[in-house]
Order: structure tokens, then C-alpha cells, then sequence
């Protein structure tokens, strides 16, 4: 191990923060404690491209850098982009005291957070705390990153036997598991754990392996038992309300998410799922306010979707032409921000820009130019059907709205007969209960290792459960097994871009990301051989 007083000497710094004071400071302080190799920026993007090419040890980056990416979404997006190297430091430093804004930081889970102002000691003394732990986990953080996650999990185990550290190995060979796709190891590595001491990470833990294993009563259970013990704990909400909508429980699901929302109102992902159940309520004003801070939240980040602006104008246009007072005369008025900002973002997507003129029509129908406003719906839905590209799903989407909101049955029907068998079967509690047995179906066929029959149940379960994260999980596994087994053949490309657009919505922080990059990583591989 390397002597405290020349700890600091061979570690990478990398300092982010938009006042150049600061910036100046910090890079001080560090130098002081013996660190050599201090780069700085100003920005993410600067950040991202200074780390992929030095792979920093430690990360100190302010949470807000003004224009662009803040600090949290820099730590969402090295996940995502899958730079960050297991080990990195990774401390988030703010002026933010608001509770909404340290609970949202938290959320993130980089591995340290303080508030400005602190002094050189405080921040020598939660470096020296971080940096002995990346030390003696070395050989942990280097399997890792070597695509070993076995031989992660054996330095685990010989780490586990000759220190102190008994948790933190417990901790992070669960972590590992999870990652890899290993829920029933990861049970019983938490329940170890638990069986000493009743930590909330490792009930957390449980509950993330029991969502592997599609145990959803014992999610159920584990994740209110975490909230009564902790009601900050909002991953706990998060995997709750999943798991209730995974069994048709929508209300509760939505009542959960609404509590959450108060907590820590700055999850894009988390307000997305809010907005989708206040839509199925028909509680427009929270719909409303939960998809414009979705867009709010995802002006420089990688989670906003082309779904979340359509998902907005769809509201307004509910909100416009219901009583919603004088909201239904200020709703409006966001139509031509949001058409700005889809024009900039996705400059070049044709099926948005089909998406966004059937809206744009839809308005003239149901306004007074009703006339031309159905000439252009029918016009554009032939256009939609000479595209010789598979319809993406907010199209079909965009389409049902319109088709739910037009009064002519021939349009109506043209509609049911050409688009019908592209649409996502609406959500209905007889949908998740056909979802919830043929996943069950598949898991058996799966253990049986008769994987053709698996990836059938699997895919009707997930048609008929398109969100279903863990569904799409089983089908993409359930793919990468017939890939191993030379069945190629077996292995739809279509059933890939499903399993990719039900995952789309996975954060990078979420075990779930990384075990399905993974399996896609792999079953392109096998398939490219």
C-alpha cells in the first residue's frame, strides 16, 4: 500500500468549475496535499474529453457550471457513455443548501458531496477516507475494468477474510453481482449481510436482485419496510412504484411517485413516470407541470426522449380544449418553445417531424378550420404509410392520439386497419396480468434451457408490457443464450429494438444499465462472427 505521505503523488486530479477562482483555489489546495498531475476545466464537455484521455483517479466537480451539463449530468453521462473507470473518485462540490437540490445531488450517488464553503482540512480529510479505501480495492477496481467481474468477485472474497472491511466487501461484491446479472448470488450475499445488521443498502440490495428474479411481492414488502425506516430513501420509491405498476397497481403507484416528486422533484425519469400515470388520471395540471420539468431537466441531458415533447403538446392540447380555466388559455402559449426546441434537438428526424405536423393539424381539426385540418391527417397518415422504415413508437403514439380525438369513422378505421398491429397495447390491468404469466412461463422454459420456447413467452410478455424493464432484461438474456448456442436465426432484429426502446429509459446509475449494455455488447459480437 502506497505511504500516507506520498499518497497523493501518483494520482490523476481532475478539477471542474466554472469560476476561475474556485478553480484556482482547489487546484491549490490539491498541489498541497502532494498531487502533481492537476488538469482543470471549465465544462462537462471539456471534462469528458480531459478524462477519456487521462482517466483521472479523482473527480472534483462543481454541481452547477452554468451553461450546458452540470455536474451531476457529467456523472450521468461518463456513465453512460461507460468512461467512468470502477474506482474513480467522484466528488460533487455546491453552494446548494435547498433540500430539493442536495437530495437530488445524492440521488446520483457520487462518492462524496460537500458544500461550499470547507476548508483545506475538510477536504483532505474526506480524500484521505476515499482515497485508502481506492487503494485497497485496487485489485477490485482493476478486474473490473478489465471485463473480470469473477475475478473482482474472488478479490472480494480474499479482502472479506483478512481486513476490516467486511461490509464494504459485502457491499460491493453485491453490486457486482447485480451488474452481471447474477440475482440469485446477490440475494444471498445481501441477506448475509442482513442477517447481522439490517442496513438499508442491503435491504436495497435485496430488493434490486428480488427485480431480477421478478419476485415482485418481496419487492413489495422490502421496499415499504426501507421507506418506514428511512422516508428520504427514494430509490426505494422508485423500485416500488415499478413494481406496482408491474402489477397493475397504478393508483398506488401514483400516489408513491407524487410523494417522491415532493421530496426530490429534479429526476427527470422519476417526473417522466409521474406525468405518464397523472395523464392515465386525467390530472392534466400535474401532467403539465411534471413534463415541463421533464423538459426542463433534460435541456443538456442524455435521458430526454422525443417521447417527453409529444407527451407535453399532448397534454396541452387536452388542457386547451378542456375547462381548465386559465390554464387552458396559458397552455397554449408553450407550443411554439417546444416546437423550437424538438427543431433543434432532433434536426433531421422524419418520423418526429411526421409526429409533429399530425399535431399541428390535429389543432386545425379541433379548432375552426376543421376542414383542412382532416385533409392534412389523412395526407400525412398515407405518408406515414409509405415510410419504409419500421414506425417508431412515438409516432404510433402521436397517431392513437389522434385517431382517440377525430370524429370521422373512415379516418377512424383507416387508422385501426394500417397502424393497429404497430401499436403498443394500450395499459390495461388484463395487459400486466398476460405480461406477469408469460414472463413467468419464460423463466421456467429459461431454467429448462429450451430458450426458443423462453424467447416466445418472453416477447409476448413484453408486447403486451412494453415498459417493463425487467421483462426486456429476461427477453435480451434469453437472446444472448440462443446467440451462444449458434441459434442466430432465432435471434429477430426487431426483437432487439424492442428490448433496446423498453430499456431506453434505464438510468446509467441503475445496476440494470450496465447488464444490458452488456449483454448487447456480446450478442452483436457473436452475431459478427
Amino acid at each position: 500500500m502506497t505511504n500516507p505521505l506520498q499518497r497523493y503523488t501518483q494520482l490523476k486530479f481532475l478539477i471542474v468549475d466554472d469560476f476561475s477562482e474556485f478553480r484556482l483555489s482547489l487546484k491549490q489546495m490539491v498541489e498541497s496535499f502532494g498531487a502533481k498531475h492537476v488538469d482543470v476545466c471549465i465544462n462537462a464537455e471539456e471534462a469528458i474529453s480531459k478524462y477519456a484521455e487521462h482517466y483521472h483517479n479523482v473527480i472534483l466537480v462543481d454541481y452547477n457550471l452554468g451553461e450546458g451539463l452540470s455536474g451531476l449530468q457529467l456523472l450521468e453521462e461518463l456513465n453512460h457513455r461507460e468512461l467512468l473507470k470502477p474506482g474513480t473518485i467522484f466528488i460533487l462540490i455546491t453552494g446548494e443548501t435547498a433540500m430539493e437540490l442536495v437530495m437530488g445531488a445524492l440521488e446520483y450517488r457520487p462518492d462524496d458531496y460537500l458544500a461550499k464553503p470547507f476548508t483545506r482540512n475538510t477536504l483532505k480529510t474526506r480524500l484521505d477516507k476515499l482515497v485508502h479505501l481506492q487503494e485497497v480495492f485496487s485489485p477490485i477496481y482493476q478486474a473490473l475494468s478489465k471485463g473480470k467481474p469473477n475475478l473482482a468477485i474472488e478479490c472480494c472474497d480474499a479482502l472479506q477474510q483478512s481486513s476490516r472491511l467486511t461490509m464494504h466487501c459485502l457491499r460491493l461484491k453485491g453490486d457486482i453481482l447485480l451488474k452481471s446479472g447474477s440475482y440469485a448470488k446477490a440475494v444471498n450475499v445481501f441477506t448475509t449481510v442482513i442477517e447481522q445488521h439490517e442496513l438499508n443498502w442491503a435491504l436495497m440490495g435485496l430488493a434490486r436482485a428480488y427485480s431480477g428474479l421478478n419476485k415482485l411481492s418481496e419487492i413489495e414488502q422490502l421496499c415499504k419496510k426501507i421507506i418506514t425506516k428511512n422516508k428520504s430513501a427514494l430509490e426505494a420509491y422508485d423500485l416500488l412504484a415499478e413494481t406496482q405498476c408491474a402489477l397493475g397497481e397504478f393508483e398506488e403507484a401514483y400516489s408513491l411517485l407524487k410523494s417522491a416528486c415532493e421530496i426530490s422533484p429534479n429526476s427527470l425519469i422519476r417526473q417522466r413516470k409521474l406525468g405518464s400515470l397523472a395523464e392515465r388520471y386525467l390530472d392534466l395540471e400535474i401532467a403539465y407541470n411534471a413534463f415541463k420539468k421533464v423538459i426542463s431537466l433534460g435541456k443538456y441531458s442524455i435521458k430526454i426522449r422525443p417521447d417527453d415533447y409529444l407527451s407535453l403538446l399532448q397534454i396541452i392540447v387536452q388542457i386547451q380544449f378542456g375547462s381548465f380555466g386559465s390554464l387552458s388559455l396559458r397552455a397554449p402559449k408553450e407550443y411554439a418553445g417546444i416546437y423550437r426546441d424538438i427543431s433543434r434537438r432532433y434536426l433531421g428526424d422524419f418520423q418526429l417531424a411526421l409526429a409533429l405536423q399530425l399535431h399541428q393539424a390535429l389543432l386545425k381539426y379541433l379548432s375552426n378550420d376543421k376542414d383542412t385540418g382532416l385533409t392534412e391527417i389523412k395526407e400525412l397518415l398515407s405518408r406515414c404509410q409509405q415510410l419504409p422504415d419500421r414506425l417508431k413508437p412515438f409516432l404510433i403514439h402521436q397517431i392513437t392520439f389522434v385517431e382517440q380525438r377525430i370524429e370521422e369513422p373512415e379516418v377512424k378505421n383507416t387508422i385501426n386497419q394500417q397502424f393497429l398491429s404497430n401499436r403498443a397495447d394500450l395499459v390495461t390491468q388484463e395487459n400486466f396480468n398476460k405480461a406477469n404469466n408469460y414472463n413467468r412461463q419464460g423463466m421456467v422454459k429459461f431454467k429448462e434451457k429450451d430458450y426458443l420456447a423462453a424467447k416466445n413467452a418472453f416477447k409476448t410478455a413484453l408486447m403486451n408490457s412494453p415498459s417493463n424493464i425487467n421483462i426486456a432484461l429476461n427477453l435480451l438474456q434469453c437472446l444472448y443464450r440462443l446467440a451462444e448456442n449458434h441459434q442466430r436465426n432465432a435471434i429477430e432484429p426487431a426483437l432487439l429494438s424492442l428490448c433496446a426502446q423498453s430499456l431506453e429509459c434505464v438510468d446509467p446509475a441503475d445496476h440494470r444499465f450496465a447488464h444490458s449494455q452488456s449483454l448487447f455488447r456480446n450478442i452483436k459480437a457473436i452475431i459478427a462472427q
